[in-house]
């Protein structure tokens, strides 16, 4: 007979699910031995256990020893049932092997009888009594052996549905479902799960880019990649502390280090508009340079239409009422405005991390200015940069660390505005450089820190 749970039955070893019922069976034990300790720590206390600690102690004891006795429960029902399975399977293996055998063996009298003579017909094309019987017979014995097959077939039948209504039964009683102890996985429980594990994942995604940031400070990408995974993580983090799981700390930090992104990126614009409106002035405050053979030029308008015409000397009195309008402009050509070069007009508006296309259409709406360079143009400068710096590692290691830590600190970036802001006679504050400070000293400090700790569990939950 085809029936797939021939299959299935053949894999199951009765060995195999009674090493399993015994296994079941000694969690149970073992979990009600521990529960029997604990009881007695909740209940009278333990020899050794005096202080502040025993009262808080005893609380989670009593926490534990609960949830135990409810795990306790479910394997010890798991090895019982499991024990009323193990002689239905013993039968069914037992049943349907005889099934199997009879049904084979039927088959072989269906062929048999199949294979008996027909009678024969005499010459005068009647069936003689004795050939009679023999068709008698053989009918007899086809319908005894389909019968006996029939029969078998049935038996394998009843055989496994017998075993799957053991099965069926087995699966009910140790069935999730039918336990209302709050051991069992909600929907919210696979919400906070998956939320959790979301959050481990960018995490780690984010301590890495935030590494990556110290080694090579001030690349726009770096810094986007870290805010994105800060940003995923919050939001899961959030997810999990709503959900009763999680740490309120871990809400505040990924809040104030993207408050932190957020200032930066706020500061950061501010200067920005700054070093532009200093690069406009050194521009407008440009010296003249004086043009040899270029004399200045009469232009008459009205009348005159406009037409040039060359001016020797033109004294008081010349203009007249009615007289058309008359100008003396000086023509200037290429080289006679001449614009100073200083760090003012030598500063270049690169992207920083938050100036991505969408948001440089919201800064242009509101008249803030854009980068001129694009965001991949400025990752490449940075990066260079950056790899720069790190080249004077053991040909300069005094210049290294001033320019990584003025990077990391701030201090570069408010040189660099203070010496634009020079140009045109102007001053910084150094609060530039208190805030890129305390910002590096968070990213070292709770930052990566408290990070890492979380990931590594010895940091525990804070609630």
């Amino acid at each position: 007979m085809s029936d797939d749970r021939l299959i299935t039955l053949a894999g199951a070893k009765v060995d195999r699910v009674q090493a399993a019922q015994r296994d079941y069976q000694n969690i149970a034990t073992t979990l009600n031995d521990t529960v029997a300790k604990l009881a007695r720590i909740v209940e009278t206390g333990s020899e050794g256990l005096k202080g502040a600690y025993v009262e808080p102690l005893k609380k989670d004891a009593q926490s534990i020893k609960d949830d135990l006795s409810k795990a306790a429960v479910r394997y010890n029902d798991a090895a019982t049932e499991i024990n009323k399975y193990i002689p239905e399977l013993e039968d069914a293996k037992t049943e349907t092997a005889a099934a199997v055998s009879a049904e084979e063996s039927a088959k072989g009298s269906v062929s048999s009888a199949n294979a008996r003579p027909d009678g024969q017909k005499g010459a005068d094309g009647v069936l003689p009594p004795e050939e009679q019987q023999k068709d008698t017979e053989k009918q007899r014995a086809v319908e005894e052996a389909n019968a006996a097959l029939t029969a078998a077939k049935n038996r394998l039948t009843s055989a496994l549905d017998a075993l799957d209504t053991a099965g069926r039964r087995l699966g009910d009683a140790v069935s999730a479902r039918r336990y209302d102890d709050g051991l069992t996985d909600t929907w919210k429980d696979k919400v906070n799960a998956f939320f959790a594990q979301i959050s481990k994942i960018f995490a780690i995604i984010g301590m890495v880019l935030a590494v990556l940031c110290l080694i090579f400070p001030g690349v726009n990408l770096l810094i986007l990649g870290t805010v994105v995974a800060g940003v995923i993580t919050l939001i899961a983090d959030s997810v999990l502390l709503a959900g009763g799981e999680g740490s309120v700390l871990d809400v505040v930090l990924g809040a104030v280090g993207l408050g932190l992104a957020g200032l930066g990126a706020a500061i950061s614009l501010i200067g920005k508009n700054m070093a532009n409106a200093a690069r406009t002035m050194n521009s407008i405050t440009g010296r003249m340079n004086a043009v040899p053979g270029r004399p200045p030029r009469l232009n008459l308008t009205g009348s005159w239409n406009g037409r040039p015409i060359q001016l020797d000397n033109l004294g008081p009195g010349a203009v007249r009422p009615g007289s058309p309008n008359i100008t003396v402009t000086q023509q200037l050509g290429p080289g006679d405005f001449r614009i100073p070069s200083n760090a003012a007009s030598g500063w270049q508006n690169t992207s920083d991390w938050f100036n991505l296309p969408g948001i440089n259409n919201l800064l242009s709406r509101f008249g803030q200015i854009t980068p001129e360079i694009g965001f991949w143009q400025s990752t490449l400068i940075q990066g260079r940069g950056a790899l720069g710096m790190w080249g004077n590692l053991f040909r300069n290691p005094g210049q290294f660390a001033r320019d990584w830590s003025g990077v990391i600190g701030g201090m570069d970036g408010f040189r660099n505005l203070n010496n634009v802001m020079g140009a045109i006679g102007g001053t910084m504050s150094p609060a530039w450089f208190v805030f890129g400070g305390f910002n590096a000293l968070f990213t070292l400090g709770p930052g990566l820190i408290y990070s890492g700790g979380r990931l590594e569990e010895w940091i525990p939950d804070v609630n």
